[in-house]
């Protein structure tokens, strides 16, 4: 049960910022002075913030684990030559003190970029999946209710 309220939590969470940008944006005049008031989009935009993506996640879990680690082309050639075993003394010594960075200091630059890049496309996911939940609850729905009919007819056929 805790485990569960953690996950749903995290989903609040993952998805609050993008919610409040397209609730301001929807609800906000073009001057960009905020007046709220209730419509169908701001309706449906809070219940499948509320509702609508935790019920999805629950679903769907596999997306509430960020599918997409970014590896840059950078980190993997530092990490290569980074890696190699057979390195004389000059070499460690000129990496470690390069006047410009030494590759350390640029494989971690890189791999904070990195994960940069890993955070943002999971909030455009989510995101995405937060607008899209209610449809995508019906189609899972429907399509699992529709492959359950299938296989009760199935097995009543084999009998």
């Amino acid at each position: 049960m805790r485990k569960n309220l953690i996950l749903i939590g995290a989903d609040y969470l993952r998805c609050a910022i993008f919610f409040i940008i397209a609730f301001y944006a929807v609800t906000a005049d073009p001057s960009g002075r905020f007046h709220f008031y209730w419509t169908p989009i701001n309706i449906y935009l809070t219940s499948a913030y509320l509702f609508g993506h935790p019920i999805l996640m629950k679903l769907i879990p596999r997306p509430t684990h960020n599918p997409f680690q970014m590896i840059s082309i950078a980190s993997r050639s530092l990490t290569a030559s980074a890696g190699q075993q057979h390195q004389s003394l000059s070499q460690i010594y000129h990496n470690a003190v390069n006047p410009v960075s030494s590759r350390d200091m640029l494989l971690s630059q890189n791999e904070y970029r990195d994960d940069m890049t890993s955070i943002s496309v999971s909030f455009v996911i989510h995101g995405f999946l937060l607008l899209l939940s209610w449809p995508l609850i019906g189609i899972i729905l429907l399509s699992r209710s529709c492959s359950y009919f299938i296989r009760q007819r199935i097995a009543h056929h084999k009998r």
